[in-house]
């Protein structure tokens, strides 16, 4: 069950004690469907981040904190540096990062910064710590587990859609189509090189991703320079899944050509440990998109976060979820655009 909201004189408290320090003030910032963060004014020094972890049956916090803490010791500066956590209050202390979203005004570098980024983080994969580090949330290892991922959210779905018309045509009349298409096409391809689909990567081609990195979850610098938050689902995962994430996430709204580009940069980068990565790629992609279709629609589902976050924002909660499905069909479009064989003959 999740945990009452954190006030402003909580944060000051709970601020204060996790830093030694005075609070002079809290202001709320960065508000998420899933956390509260708090700017924190202190009496000396910089403002800190305290960030508040309503419990969600997934240690979110413990998974984030483990996550910045290996990367600060490794030196890694584009992402907060941890200070203190307390799990009893759900909540964790953090340097505070400075910067605009970067998501407000994208610019011509910016899949070339996060490409740079994730290639830095790769090399980190035998660093002291990096074995113990939890696998990345919905984490994938083998083309069974990403089509198997397809099919649990489309049934989620399904059962949803019964009283959205719109809903279902789109499903049945267009990404059900496509995504059959992609899967027999992977099973055909891999069956060509001699694959088994149900076999998990082997660690050592596994990569450290924090599975929702994108332009939605950068900050920008004054300099220009992109630093990164939100590391809750940080750990180990298939590259594929990595590169594909980070490519199709609707939060970025990356154009096709900067895409394309961060695609070419990262393949380059994990094709060179891997000799099917580039097989792997081409068919798990459309797979991957898929269920980033069906992760858009997710407001949809009557208990979903996204559909409380939906109804928060207020409005005609129909209109709003119109505009997720609207959403998903750009999404597909643009998935069938990279692959033209995945129209149903």
């Amino acid at each position: 069950m999740s945990q009452p909201d954190l006030s402003v004189q909580d944060a000051v408290s709970i601020g204060s004690r996790l830093s030694g320090a005075r609070v002079a003030a809290a202001q709320p910032a960065r508000a998420g469907g899933n956390n509260r963060v708090f700017r924190l004014e202190m009496a000396e020094g910089p403002p800190l981040a305290l960030k508040h972890y309503p419990s969600d049956g997934r240690d979110r916090l413990g998974q984030e904190y483990d996550a910045l803490s290996f990367l600060s010791r490794h030196g890694i500066n584009a992402t907060p540096r941890p200070i203190a956590k307390d799990p009893a209050a759900f909540c964790a202390l953090y340097q505070w990062l400075d910067g605009e979203p970067a998501v407000l005004h994208p610019q011509p570098d910016d899949a070339d910064q996060l490409a740079d980024f994730l290639i830095e983080l790769q090399k980190l994969h035998d660093a002291e710590g990096a074995q113990t580090l939890r696998n990345a949330s919905a984490s994938i290892f083998s083309a069974e587990a990403a089509i198997a991922q397809y099919e649990q959210r489309l049934d989620d779905l399904r059962r949803a859609s019964d009283d959205h018309p719109h809903l279902r045509a789109f499903m049945d009349g267009s990404l059900v189509p496509t995504a059959a298409v992609a899967i027999r096409q992977l099973r055909r391809r891999y069956a060509e090189r001699g694959l088994d689909p149900a076999a998990d990567l082997a660690p050592a081609q596994r990569a450290l991703s924090p599975s929702d990195c994108g332009l939605h979850n950068a900050l920008r610098t004054d300099d220009g320079k992109l630093r990164f938050i939100d590391f809750e689902y940080f750990g180990w995962d298939d590259p594929v899944k990595l590169v594909s994430d980070t490519a199709i996430h609707p939060g970025s709204g990356l154009p096709v050509a900067d895409a394309n580009r961060l695609i070419e940069r990262l393949s380059r980068a994990f094709a060179a440990g891997d000799d099917a990565f580039a097989v792997r790629l081409d068919v798990l992609y459309p797979v991957f998109g898929a269920i980033w279709c069906l992760i858009v629609l997710n407001a949809y589902l009557p208990e979903s976060r996204s559909r409380r976050a939906l109804a928060a924002q207020g409005g005609d909660l129909t209109v709003r979820l119109a505009g997720q499905l609207d959403k998903a069909r750009r999404l597909h479009q643009t998935i069938c655009q990279r692959d033209p064989d995945l129209t149903p003959r």
